[in-house]
């Protein structure tokens, strides 16, 4: 995380600061949490420049509003303590599998709308900016309701394997696109998505990577290192990885390492188990920012083997790759999704099948065994995330997008007073929000 050593950017001359509501179903619950690390990067640049930016996100387990890097959380209560875990931990779309989550789902929305009308009807925000059209459409139109400012809707791409899974979503994330005044997607993938459902078009910005740029040689280990980051669920395609293990060990040793948590890491250690990977096969669990870029400095070559899930589910963009450029490593990834956004066959790195540790052995193999070709691919691919996932251009796109949608509402045309810092520090700490 990078947000405390940034540049403080400042708005171009003549460019007036937002008061700006960011929605979203999960924000760091506290400085040490790594949640949405790149809505965390995004808010704090956006406040950089000036802008006032609080955020609405559910509680989780009861926990209060508050404020992270200086921005105030509002967090809304939509259960008992010991159910509010909805979001977080396992994010939404996986949750919800659950009936009891899927019940959770009414007052989330219902408490919801409840505190994004009142907080918008107190602060008068310039633009709402809300992620996942489902299930914060409705909370979006309440503010907007009781506010008057556009709503800019970022879709990620989550939302529409859920559809494609549960009919009756379909029409109301078809609503919510429908009902926003602009339309941000994190990739061309997610894009046609929303083209499919809607019929409107939207904006491509993808989110950049959180770890600082630190390219640095490749280390060629005399036994290789084979990288892994990510949470360890269905889509994120582990198991193949697993599966390529023997065929890259028959022609060389080599340590896949991987990190992260979720609910498939105990079958997987019993797939390396089975598959007799013994001590190639490293499992570090959560892992610090610091250790994370020693994981990265120290690989030969990152691997991000993603598929579509049992649920239609996929990489919306693909986070991982791109921290990986950002250390000059280079990648082999899965041609799913909006991973090809971020990985260029043989430009900036490899792209296999799905479900194929054939295809993944041999790719990975090919760089192990061509050094000059893994450090070539490794330098576009840096110089790539450098120029199309940096900061700086990435807010000010989102920036634009939020003008183009206030000047295209009644509330732009009237050019509505702005609100500051301490206006928006202060309904923080008002009594009337101490329960959201």
């Amino acid at each position: 995380m990078n947000i405390h050593s940034m540049r403080l950017d400042r708005p171009a001359a003549g460019k007036r600061h937002l008061s700006v509501l960011v929605i979203g179903s999960t924000y760091p619950r506290h400085e040490d949490d790594y949640a949405v690390p790149w809505l965390r990067e995004s808010v704090a640049r956006l406040r950089g420049r000036g802008h006032a930016v609080t955020v609405l996100a559910p509680s989780y387990e009861g926990l209060r509003s508050h404020t992270i890097d200086g921005t105030p959380v509002h967090r809304f209560r939509y259960a008992p303590r010991s159910w509010e875990r909805l979001t977080h931990e396992q994010g939404a779309p996986n949750r919800i599998r659950k009936r009891i989550y899927q019940l959770l789902g009414v007052p989330y929305v219902a408490m919801g709308i409840r505190s994004a009308a009142r907080l918008a009807g107190l602060l008068h925000f310039d633009v709402i900016h809300a992620h996942w059209p489902f299930p914060h459409g409705p909370i979006a139109a309440a503010a907007r309701y009781a506010g008057g400012a556009p709503v800019v809707m970022n879709s990620h791409g989550a939302e529409f394997a859920l559809a494609r899974r549960k009919g009756w979503v379909r029409p109301l994330l078809r609503n919510a696109l429908a009902g926003a005044d602009r339309l941000i997607c994190n990739s061309s993938h997610t894009a046609a998505e929303v083209k499919r459902l809607s019929g409107r078009d939207s904006v491509v910005i993808p989110y950049g990577s959180t770890v600082e740029a630190r390219p640095t040689p490749l280390p060629r280990n005399e036994v290789p290192r084979i990288l892994f980051t990510g949470r360890l669920i269905q889509r994120k395609g582990v198991e193949y990885l697993l599966r390529a293990m023997p065929a890259i060990l028959a022609r060389r040793p080599a340590i896949l390492q991987i990190t992260g948590s979720g609910d498939q890491r105990e079958s997987l250690e019993a797939l390396a188990t089975s598959l007799d990977l013994g001590g190639s096969v490293e499992f570090h669990g959560f892992v610090s920012n610091e250790r994370l870029d020693a994981l990265y400095a120290g690989c030969d070559v990152y691997v991000n083997p993603s598929i579509v899930d049992d649920r239609g589910d996929t990489e919306g963009l693909g986070v991982g790759p791109i921290e990986a450029f950002a250390h000059g490593r280079p990648v082999v990834a899965s041609d799913v999704g909006g991973i090809p956004d971020v990985v260029r066959h043989e430009r900036t790195g490899l792209l296999v099948p799905e479900k194929d540790p054939e295809a993944l052995a041999g790719a990975i193999l090919r760089l192990l065994d061509d050094p000059d070709r893994a450090g070539f691919l490794a330098r576009n691919a840096s110089a790539y995330a450098s120029e199309f996932f940096d900061w700086d251009r990435i807010t000010d796109r989102i920036e634009d997008v939020y003008r183009a949608a206030i000047e295209g509402s009644d509330r732009g045309r009237q050019a509505p007073p702005r609100r500051h810092d301490r206006g928006v520090h202060e309904a923080h700490r008002h009594p009337s929000h101490s329960r959201d």
